[in-house]
């Protein structure tokens, strides 16, 4: 069974953080020592030997009823964690009672069909530090977890991030249609981010017959999760008002 990282008062209700792409359960270590106070948290370890979303979502579904009794409180992804939460409501709607999406592409990209022969020839250099903090960089991750980033990246297999990358990108909303999740659902996207994951952000706030859409004033993708901690777990505290 798929393993999982837990924080808290296993008697409280149940959060389930989903990171993105060549993230860890580290990146919510500003988030976790003040979400824990309201929250049982979370992080199952999906990405590191990650082959399809269908896997992973096969694999979740398989934790929550094994150990959660088929039901959690609040499921929330970044990235490709969002793609992922996403799936897996879409197929088992009533998994949990809120969903929070974080910058979550929901449209196939052309690069998806370069992804494969492009990792190829820079997958070499994330042996280096010197790249992966260059990379850490463009993802806007704070300085602080450069080191982690580091560590998670070279650990990573060739093939598990092709796969990832692959899955990311060629990510199509469309094959999930039409989504009967009835529970609450909060889209954030930064104003930074690119056209399509605003463009993504919009579309789902109308597939949801209960969603409201947040969109994150001068934010990159991703900095909710790692720059802003406070206001993260605002919003997932908002699910309760």
């Amino acid at each position: 069974m798929l393993t999982y990282k837990s924080y808290g008062n296993s008697e409280k209700p149940v959060l389930c953080l989903l990171p993105g792409a060549g993230l860890g359960a580290w990146a919510y270590n500003q988030v976790i020592p003040l979400i824990t106070k309201k929250f049982y948290v979370i992080i199952p370890d999906v990405l590191s030997n990650f082959k399809t979303i269908d896997n992973a979502i096969y694999q979740l579904h398989e934790l929550i009823a094994m150990e959660f009794k088929g039901k959690i409180k609040i499921l929330a992804g970044l990235s490709l964690g969002s793609q992922i939460a996403l799936a897996l409501v879409a197929k088992y709607p009533a998994i949990c009672d809120d969903l929070l999406l974080e910058g979550c592409a929901v449209f196939p990209q052309s690069i998806s069909k370069l992804i494969k022969p492009v990792t190829k020839l820079s997958y070499p250099l994330t042996r280096f530090n010197w790249f992966n903090k260059l990379q850490a960089m463009t993802l806007h991750l704070p300085p602080k977890m450069d080191r982690f980033y580091n560590q998670e990246v070279k650990a990573m297999s060739e093939q598990a991030l092709v796969n990832m990358l692959s899955a990311n990108t060629a990510f199509n909303i469309q094959n999930l249609i039409p989504i009967n999740f009835k529970g609450k659902v909060i889209i954030a996207y930064g104003t930074k981010e690119e056209k399509l994951i605003i463009k993504s952000s919009n579309f789902l706030s109308k597939e949801f017959i209960n969603s409201r859409i947040i969109p994150l004033k001068n934010y990159h993708h991703g900095e909710l999760t790692l720059s802003h901690p406070g206001r993260f777990c605002q919003i997932i505290n908002s699910f309760q008002n």
